[in-house]
């Protein structure tokens, strides 16, 4: 049975490509969905948060307004989404989900968008994972979608976002399925272990999305090791989650923060975090200067103590601190930020057994472009 789409266009983008893709399951089927913990929710989060008890039939998206910051109204037309898609296919209205995606403050064009549903009810086909993405899509400038096989476990999804990154369950929308049967309690298990290693461990501009919304749905066909599921499922959304920070908004370079040997969990990650938000870290990273300073000074600035004695710091692998400066190696950093496109920033704190990575872009001229033109 295969998991059907349909496109429609309700004009929310200026360009007048679809911007409403709807996806139908071939079942109710369990699933858990992480929302954004923004306190200034879209009406769209509000509505799917309200109505939904771990099972889904349906998801309606519209990209090109967030249906944000517009009043009850908003709640509403998020409920009319929902029964139009449950009228026309028959289905129960709160298995239907809702999302939006786009500009905050305008009230969606309800008619236009009810039409569209219409129109992509009337012509069902075979879920494509690149054309989904390319509907939900806003400010982004590739699709990002994956498929992953192994044996006859299949973990496949596709996902939106290139600004407005900062999730903390940022603008992120991503959809994650699995041939595999999960059961209630453990699928939401897996979803927040996986969801912190790798939607909850990317930036793009420390800015946290009012739509952020993330979905795992288990489709039920095969019976499969949980480690193996969890793994596979872990696989595809960084590599999903890798996209949107690749893609973030004037970006050149991927950065990757990853600080290991820390005492606590905890501590690794909120230090990584730190690294890889500084915006002189990720200035540095686009003039390709291997600035160590500003990164230990990040590394400094939590609550949690470093040794500054102890600590060693590597860009690629190039060691530029360990208790001392080594000024031969920055030449050597240097080329190597020059010439990478995925920059590695390796933290050692030399004091336990715990490791965090963190995804992280550079800040460039473009982004601030960029965002200073986009509407809001």
């Amino acid at each position: 049975m295969d998991i059907l789409m349909g496109v429609g266009r309700a004009g929310l983008k200026p360009s007048g490509r679809p911007d409403l893709l709807l996806v139908l399951l071939p079942q109710t089927c369990k699933a858990s969905f992480l929302f954004t913990r923004n306190h200034f929710k879209s009406a769209s989060v509000l509505y799917s948060q309200g109505v939904f008890g771990g099972r889904v039939r349906a998801l309606v998206v519209n990209s090109g307004n967030a249906n944000c910051g517009v009043g009850k109204e908003g709640l509403l037309h998020a409920e009319l989404m929902a029964k139009k898609v449950a009228e026309r296919l028959e289905l129960e209205e709160e298995e239907v989900l809702v999302f939006s995606t786009g500009v905050i403050g305008k009230p969606l064009p309800i008619g236009d968008v009810l039409s569209a549903i219409d129109s992509a009810c009337d012509l069902l086909e075979p879920l494509d994972l690149k054309r989904a993405s390319e509907v939900i899509s806003t400010t982004d400038s590739f699709p990002k979608y994956d498929f992953l096989k192994r044996g006859r476990l299949e973990v496949f999804g596709f996902a939106k976002g290139a600004g407005m990154i900062h999730p903390n369950m940022g603008t992120m929308l991503s959809f994650v399925f699995t041939n595999a049967e999960l059961e209630e309690g453990v699928i939401e298990r897996l979803h927040r272990d996986v969801n912190e290693r790798t939607f909850n461990s990317i930036s793009v501009d420390g800015c946290m999305s009012t739509n952020d919304s993330f979905g795992l749905i288990s489709l039920g066909l095969i019976r499969e090791e949980l480690q193996k599921v969890s793994d596979a499922v872990e696989e595809v959304s960084l590599s999903l989650a890798k996209k949107i920070v690749q893609d973030g908004e004037g970006a050149t370079r991927l950065i990757k923060v990853v600080v290991k040997n820390a005492s606590l969990q905890l501590k690794a990650k909120m230090i990584a975090q730190s690294v890889a938000l500084s915006n002189l870290v990720k200035t540095a990273v686009f003039g390709k200067d291997p600035n160590w300073g500003r990164i230990v000074a990040a590394a400094g600035s939590t609550p949690f103590p470093i040794d500054q004695f102890k600590i060693k710091l590597y860009v690629g692998n190039h060691l530029l601190y360990d208790g001392k400066t080594h000024l031969k190696a920055l030449e050597g950093a240097r080329k190597y930020m020059e010439r990478a496109q995925e920059v590695e920033i390796i933290l050692d704190l030399m004091e336990g057994k715990e490791s965090w990575t963190y995804y992280s872009s550079d800040l460039t001229y473009e982004y601030v472009k960029v965002n200073a033109e986009y509407s809001t």
